[in-house]
């Protein structure tokens, strides 16, 4: 984009003056925010509202706002006009009332500079459930003089640099200061309400400009936001086909959404066709390399996955300045990545490394590495030296989410007492009060068999809470573990509102089940595949809680609504033996293997299974077959060398891990045991 630092001093001249120029439209639950942000900084705030019904204009009045009112007409750059039309400024600065400028105190000086006409800020999109490491960072062009010449155009994603700056970087400058953008976060009524209004527009300015490319990106963008990659795609295409230079300041985003589309729609050949270019356009693009590096991964092209996210991490994450990025990507979501790729390769300690980095450079709470890294540890080390360690690294910001998602963590692993300890420390820590904490307690208490302290910690949810289902949820499996049917109709009736009855359909059909030999009809109008999901859920949480004869109730339940029984008996197989269930467990994973599965984690089950009861050749035979169907995976060649080894087949075991050396020729695991497998074999064949 040909942005740069603003860092030269500026000599002090007649002040000038500031003008905040804003647009609102029921913006109650964001706009004291916005304004406090501003005091102290603007010389005056001039808002045009579009037909609030809320509290905006009051709020906005008590911040001494001049508020003009204007009739909406689908139309963002008309009303932003109107309010600069009214400013008395020197200068202008832009914000949505879903915005906060943070140390905007630093803005001031930079206005005495004579040969500079605006300046971008940095922009940190939050994006997800809520406030985090979740964003996207970007230069928006924000501040620039008042002067008549200087309109937005564009009904949405209205722009204005292009009159000031046409070169980009002539006469503006990039600056560091940053505005917070709170308006994308999945919880907000505004976030909400965004989708539908943004489509409405972005599509009727298509039909006003068919070929205008900068339209064309937006339409793509929206679609993408729906997760309509397809439609998405054609868009990004068109807008691709009508792109005036690839120095335009949104192409590089246009090539990176191409790319992520291509990739949800599995279409992995052409998106590394598109990267193949788009990294010579682009080479220092963190982004391009972390969605290579998921591609790879996705095709279990490991080595070529690592190259591309290490490449990440050199880059590092972009400032703003340059690119349209998402934060983390030359940091802590590649480190993750690279964690999960290590740990999927069976290179356990490489794996620890990278989810402690992941940890240690993420700005704030990540759960994903952290997950991972507990999971990790938990497979070799002590509980209670896992859960003091990791009570020393966790992030102070958001300290009880933290805790919360450790004792989730330990509840899986089987350290349950553990695990309600940590959800007790979860609940002294948390600030939020949104009630998940109480979920992984009642969680922690059914699984040591506590159920009247369960469901006492469930009544503490509120009906009203954002976790009233879960809570609902938690009670059904506690009422048909215990027997108590009339409990768990009432259950049932908690949820009714919920996915349009999804979860009332399905649970009831797993309470009719209860009835012995009962196996109740799929309701008309039911979505076969989401039903067997829920009820999935549900044999789950009844198995995880021992409760096997409800388990056993729902089963034949499972395969009497599912389509793909084939799926079913893969799924429940894993299901029953990640709990240790080993003989229901072959009996599944068998019927998938027979009806055709080249599931690389049934070989896998299948072999530890025959291994844990004498079968040796049959042990073999599966772990020689996840490999064959996973021979990227560096754990597949550990698993069947550790199975000849254990039979005593050391020429065996070492021809395996010499294959595994020419797919991995930097592995110090596989070259170490292989040269132990040696000293082994010599001293067996003396």
């Amino acid at each position: 984009m040909g942005l740069k630092i603003a860092s030269v001093p500026v000599p002090e001249t007649t002040k000038q003056r500031l003008s905040l120029c804003m647009i609102m439209k029921d913006e109650e639950e964001h706009l004291t925010r916005c304004l406090e942000s501003v005091q102290g900084v603007v010389d005056e705030i001039v808002i045009v509202d579009t037909g609030s019904t809320d509290r905006s204009v009051e709020i906005a009045e008590r911040f001494g706002a001049r508020v003009l009112h204007e009739e909406w007409r689908g139309d963002f750059a008309a009303p932003r006009n109107t309010a600069i039309d009214a400013a008395t400024g020197d200068w202008i600065l832009v914000l949505d009332a879903d915005e906060e400028l943070v140390d905007g105190r630093r803005l001031l000086p930079l206005l005495q500079n004579p040969d500079l006409e605006g300046y971008s800020l940095r922009e940190v999109n939050f994006i997800g459930e809520d406030v985090g490491i979740e964003a996207v960072v970007n230069a928006a062009f924000r501040v620039f003089r008042n002067r008549p010449e200087y309109r937005y155009e564009g009904a949405l994603h209205e722009q204005i640099m292009g009159k000031i700056d046409p070169e980009g970087g002539v006469t503006t400058r990039f600056v560091g200061i940053e505005i917070r953008h709170y308006g994308y976060l999945e919880a907000t009524s505004a976030a909400r309400r965004k989708t539908d209004r943004n489509m409405a527009i972005v599509l009727d300015e298509v039909r006003r400009k068919p070929d205008d490319s900068f339209t064309l990106f937006n339409a793509g963008v929206e679609y993408q936001r729906i997760d309509d990659h397809e439609t998405a795609l054609e868009y990004f295409q068109r807008s691709f086909a009508t792109l005036p230079s690839l120095r335009a300041y949104y192409a590089s985003l246009l090539i990176r959404n191409i790319v992520a589309s291509l990739r949800c729609l599995k279409r992995y050949d052409e998106a590394l066709d598109v990267l193949k270019d788009a990294l010579q356009a682009y080479p220092d693009f963190t982004d391009l390399h972390y969605l290579q590096g998921q591609i790879h991964m996705e095709r279990r092209e490991y080595r070529a996955a690592i190259r591309s996210y290490r490449r990440a991490i050199e880059l590092g994450d972009h400032g703003g300045d340059r690119y349209l990025a998402q934060s983390g990507m030359g940091s802590f979501y590649s480190w993750y990545a690279l964690g999960t790729l290590h740990e999927q390769m069976g290179d356990v300690h490489e794996a620890v490394r990278a989810y402690r980095r992941s940890i240690s450079t993420a700005p704030g709470y990540y759960a994903a590495p952290l997950v991972r890294l507990t999971r990790a540890l938990l497979t070799s080390d002590d509980p209670e030296e896992v859960e003091r360690y990791l009570s020393t690294i966790i992030w102070d910001r958001r300290r009880g989410d933290s805790f919360r998602t450790l004792a989730a963590v330990f509840l899986e692993a089987g350290a349950h007492e553990i695990a309600l300890r940590l959800a007790r420390r979860a609940r002294d820590a948390a600030t939020d009060g949104d009630h998940r904490v109480e979920i992984v307690a009642a969680d922690c208490l059914l699984r040591l068999g506590r159920v009247h302290e369960a469901l006492a910690e469930l009544d503490r949810v509120p009906a009203s809470s954002a976790q009233a289902g879960h809570a609902a949820g938690k009670r059904f499996l506690a009422h048909l573990a215990s027997g108590d049917l009339d409990a768990a109709a009432r259950a049932i009736a908690a949820v009714a509102d919920i996915a349009d009855g999804l979860y009332a359909t399905s649970w009831a059909l797993a309470l009719a089940a209860q009835a012995p030999g009962a196996t109740p009809p799929l309701p008309a109008g039911a979505e076969r595949d989401k039903v067997v999901e829920v009820l999935l859920d549900v044999a789950s949480g009844l198995l995880a809680i021992d409760a096997l004869e409800p388990f056993n109730r729902v089963v034949p339940l499972l395969f009497a609504v599912a389509d793909r029984t084939a799926d079913l008996d893969e799924r429940l197989g894993l299901l029953l033996h990640h709990q240790g269930f080993r003989e229901p467990a072959a009996a599944r994973l068998m019927a998938a293997v027979d009806a055709g599965t080249t599931s690389p984690e049934v070989f896998a089950a299948l072999g530890e299974i025959c291994t844990a009861q004498g079968l040796d050749e049959e042990a073999a035979t599966f772990l020689g077959a996840a490999l064959e169907h996973d021979d990227q995976n560096l754990s597949r060649y550990l698993a069947l060398a550790g199975c000849f080894a254990g039979q005593g087949r050391y020429d065996d075991a070492g021809e395996t891990l010499r294959r595994g050396l020419l797919v991995f020729p930097h592995s110090t695991v596989l070259r170490e045991l292989r040269h132990s497998l040696s000293l082994l074999g010599g001293a067996a064949a003396g």
